[in-house]
């Protein structure tokens, strides 16, 4: 995705291959000043090219609007139009930046994760994302895959408390382990729910318990285990 404002070019999120419904990682920094109308535009491409080429991609769609309309809502969306026609939807989230300037380091591992591949083991990675006003979650960090094994250790994470929960201990931030795909479509391995104050007060050895949603009432819920290093 690309972001231009009145003044043009302003910045672009990263690549995410072969998926129909990315979730961006990066954030984009804007001023926003409340007196002024700020006109912003967001563009969708498919990128092929190994270099990252705009000018090479084919245009998926785009959606204009205005910095206000944005800050006003918890979870903005709108459709992306395309030559009049509208195809597939943009969400987009604001937070205000500034202020405290906290981090929070974590270092986990997986224990007994489902397998999901049909040959070979899971390639597993980890999503955390905060609870907004509404109810929905937005996506504040992704770590690596680690391919081809139930018992994943990631490397050591800083995670900017602003972004993983506002700056407030209590926000649920909800942790879910996929597997890694190469077409995109990871699959889910389990999740589970914590806050900020939970994390710094725990000490290494705290387990949580990755439950895919669908085995929550089965007997075997806590095969997949999550601990804090």
């Amino acid at each position: 995705a690309v972001v231009s404002t009145q003044s043009g070019h302003y910045g672009r999120t990263e690549r995410i291959d072969d998926n129909l419904n990315p979730k961006f990682q990066k954030q984009i920094t804007v001023d926003y000043h409340f007196e002024e109308v700020q006109r912003l535009a967001f563009y969708l491409f498919d990128i092929d090219d190994k270099n990252n080429d705009v000018s090479k991609a084919d245009f998926l769609g785009k959606c204009e609007c205005t910095l206000g309309q944005i800050v006003s809502s918890s979870n903005f969306k709108r459709p992306l139009d395309y030559q009049g026609r509208n195809y597939g939807s943009i969400s987009i989230q604001a937070q205000e930046q500034g202020g405290m300037q906290k981090s929070v380091k974590l270092t986990l591992k997986g224990v007994k994760l489902d397998k999901k591949d049909w040959f070979g083991k899971s390639d597993p990675f980890l999503e955390f994302h905060r609870q907004l006003l509404d109810g929905s979650y937005a996506l504040a960090h992704r770590t690596e895959y680690i391919k081809n094994t139930l018992n994943p250790r990631w490397k050591p994470m800083k995670i900017n408390t602003r972004r993983l929960c506002d700056n407030n201990p209590d926000t649920v931030i909800r942790v879910e382990c996929f597997d890694w795909n190469s077409n995109g479509s990871h699959d889910l391995i389990g999740e589970f729910y914590t806050t900020l104050a939970e994390l710094e007060q725990s000490s290494a050895g705290k387990t949580f318990s990755c439950v895919h949603p669908k085995k929550e009432k089965s007997t075997d819920c806590d095969s997949a285990l999550i601990p804090l290093l």
